[in-house]
């Protein structure tokens, strides 16, 4: 008995084994030793600037909130100040309704200058560093979702078209069923079934503008774009082949 217990004990282990995405042998690293003088600190803060300029384009303190103590707005202030003593960056009110300073990228200047794009359609997850959602600043639209993985925003150009809600059982669509540009509005939907990367079988759609999606005016749309079925929760969007 003994024998046999131990028998399925590593047989549990052999399959726990073989089901981990990266096998091989595991060890840890000794820690990376903390810069050792001023100027390597400055040096790091000034690299770690320069990664928040690429990522964001432009900086201010509400921004800055969510990120690691290292990258916030009190830890690299002084240095994005010498930033723009260099030249680096430039300082000054980029968007109304942020409070406090704001650096941003001469790249980002002349983006701004250049305008965005306003008949690109394009579309974010909610967590992603350039998404508006929990900023809480003035001017920002009201209704925009929680920061949570499963919610999703589209826009076209400037203009924010479409929210997706827990990965898509709740949409919120501005623009009327037969608009010309809506089934690409919906490729948020239909990424969720494609991805490489655990894809999704099925997405159940249940409200629509806060109305029961099966009797719904935009199941025509829906129906363009995928194989649609009706379930007891609303309807079924699954990939068309």
């Amino acid at each position: 008995v003994p024998d046999a217990t131990r028998g399925r004990r590593s047989r549990r282990f052999d399959r726990w084994r073989s089901a981990r995405p990266f096998p091989g042998n595991w060890l840890m690293l000794p820690p990376v030793p903390a810069p050792g003088d001023a100027l390597e600190l400055e040096e790091l803060a000034r690299d770690r600037a320069r990664v928040l300029l690429d990522r964001y384009g432009v900086l201010f303190r509400r921004l800055l909130e969510r990120e690691l103590p290292d990258l916030r707005w009190s830890a690299l202030f002084r240095t994005l100040r010498l930033l723009e003593l260099a030249g680096e960056v430039v300082a000054g009110v980029f968007f109304s309704g942020v409070p406090g300073l704001q650096f941003a990228s001469h790249a980002a200047v002349r983006r701004l200058v250049d305008g965005l794009p306003e008949d690109r359609v394009w579309w974010l997850n909610a967590t992603d560093p350039a998404s508006p959602c929990a900023l809480g600043l003035e001017g920002l639209d009201p209704d925009l979702p929680r920061r949570v993985p499963g919610n999703h925003l589209v826009f076209h150009g400037s203009q924010l078209v479409m929210i997706s809600e827990r990965r898509g059982r709740r949409l919120s669509l501005r623009v009327a069923p037969d608009h010309p540009r809506l089934s690409g509005y919906l490729k948020v939907l239909e990424a969720m079934l494609t991805r490489p990367v655990r894809p999704m079988k099925a997405v159940t759609v249940e409200t629509v503008n806060d109305e029961p999606a099966a009797t719904s005016p935009y199941r025509a749309a829906f129906a363009e774009r995928f194989h649609v079925t009706r379930s007891a929760q609303g309807l079924r969007l699954s990939r068309r082949y």
